[in-house]
């Protein structure tokens, strides 16, 4: 496959719907296009950014009436020209249109690859091209806001202005190395720049912890003894009937995960089997299912039924869970006082899974657990290859600092910088190599 070749591919979502789009880009895509449509003005002829309402033919056939839109080079998404026709959205009439427009010279479009066009061809640098992916598979206002702002190019615009204070301190320091026999150069002169920008992109690493959180979510597991209310509170929680609810303890025999929105966070909830000593296979086999969701999550609710006094054994599990809230249901029936006396690491909630008592309290806990109390600002860190380069950056920064302290000579300190201003560049595509670009693609949608 080429760079140069036109790509097809169907750019809507599979499935039946009203609107289907196919979308060309390449060289060859107006007159491939030409092929198939018949309307008043020929593609050849039609102004870019119009649309044209006629018909697709097949072989002289007509197929479908549709609407069809160019764009030429370079001003397209691509950079390329680019046709996109707009038919109506059965699943077996797109994929016989594509399967003519194949024929007529066009090759299938890889995963992502005409965001990948528009990367190669200046339209976009790396960091956009990934949040165009991100726009796509948002599933919160704050992952949503979070990618439209790096698509946008905050974050492009934040790693220039750093990497602008590296070139600086470079630019100094090889000054005073080309001239050195006329003029002399303090090369502290050049620390405030570097230690301005290792400031900033410290700030950015430490953005990743909520970064991540916004862009993937996080797990919330429930978990405690049977007959405790962990499906009551699940079902509170999404506010509806997911898991089912009886007075038998034990009813929960497997793990049950669903996903809401906790006020911009996709959390994952996942109700576990009741934790106990058993000889039931089936029994044992859910509680190490339920230990293994314990430790992978982000917080463990760990649900003890608060109207009853507490037991050894239970206050031993919450003891061996890290990262958790003891949750102190059932307080319709009334707290009994023994749990104040508990002396935990872990912060104590009461609330009533069946009244709904305490649930809005217990949800702006774990939003704030999860992301803090403060803002978040918008120049945030979401991904980890973003996170790699920019420690890298850091390393190189630092050691240059060190080069400075120390007095090393300024060729040290300068291959430092130019390690740091590399490891930035890798983050927009400037020297990225070519299978990281692959596997960066790859996990995009066919037909984007």
């Amino acid at each position: 496959m080429s760079d140069k070749d036109t790509i097809a591919a169907i750019a809507t979502a599979p499935g039946e719907g009203a609107i289907g789009i196919i979308r060309l880009s390449g060289p060859d895509a107006i007159s491939i296009s030409e092929h198939f449509f018949r309307g008043k003005i020929p593609l050849s002829h039609l102004p870019s950014r119009q649309l044209s309402f006629g018909h697709l033919c097949i072989q002289g056939r007509a197929f479908d009436k549709i609407l069809v839109s160019i764009r030429r080079a370079p001003n397209s998404f691509t950079g390329e020209d680019t046709v996109e026709f707009n038919c109506h959205g059965g699943p077996f009439l797109l994929r016989r249109i594509l399967e003519a427009i194949f024929q007529a010279g066009a090759r299938p479009a890889a995963p992502g690859e005409f965001t990948k066009r528009a990367f190669l061809n200046g339209k976009m640098d790396l960091s956009q091209a990934e949040a165009v992916a991100d726009m796509i598979t948002a599933k919160t206002d704050l992952s949503l806001q979070s990618a439209f702002f790096q698509l946008r190019g905050g974050l492009h615009r934040r790693f220039k202005k750093i990497a602008e204070s590296i070139r600086q301190a470079v630019m100094l320091l090889e000054v005073g190395l080309d001239f050195s026999e006329d003029v002399e150069i303090d090369f502290e002169m050049a620390k405030p720049s570097i230690s301005q920008a290792l400031t900033d992109i410290e700030s950015l690493i430490l953005s990743y912890e909520h970064g991540k959180i916004i862009r993937e979510g996080a797990v919330v597991t429930l978990a405690g003894q049977p007959n405790v209310g962990k499906s009551s509170l699940l079902n509170r929680l999404l506010e509806e009937d997911r898991a089912i609810v009886t007075d038998i303890p034990g009813t929960t025999r497997d793990t049950i995960e669903e996903q809401i929105d906790l006020d911009g966070i996709a959390v994952t909830l996942v109700d576990t089997a009741g934790i106990r000593e058993t000889y039931d296979p089936v029994e044992r086999e859910g509680t190490r299912r339920s230990q293994q969701f314990i430790d992978r999550a982000a917080i463990v609710l760990y649900i003890v039924d608060g109207s009853l006094p507490p037991s050894s054994r239970e206050l031993d599990n919450i003891r061996r869970v890290d990262r958790a809230f003891l949750v102190l249901n059932k307080s319709d029936l009334g707290l009994c006082k023994g749990w104040q006396a508990v002396q935990s690491r872990h912060p104590q909630i009461a609330l009533s899974a069946k009244t709904g008592d305490g649930i809005s309290f217990l949800r702006g806990r774990l939003r704030e657990t999860l992301l803090g109390k403060s803002d978040l600002p918008t120049e945030i860190v979401t991904k980890e290859r973003h996170l790699l380069a920019l420690q890298q950056t850091a390393s190189g920064l630092f050691q240059a600092l060190q080069s400075l302290e120390l007095g090393n000579p300024g060729e040290i300190i300068a291959m430092d910088l130019r390690i740091a201003l590399d490891a930035l560049a890798s983050i927009i595509g400037h020297t990225t190599p070519d299978d990281i670009l692959d596997q960066i693609f790859k996990t995009f949608c066919i037909g984007k």
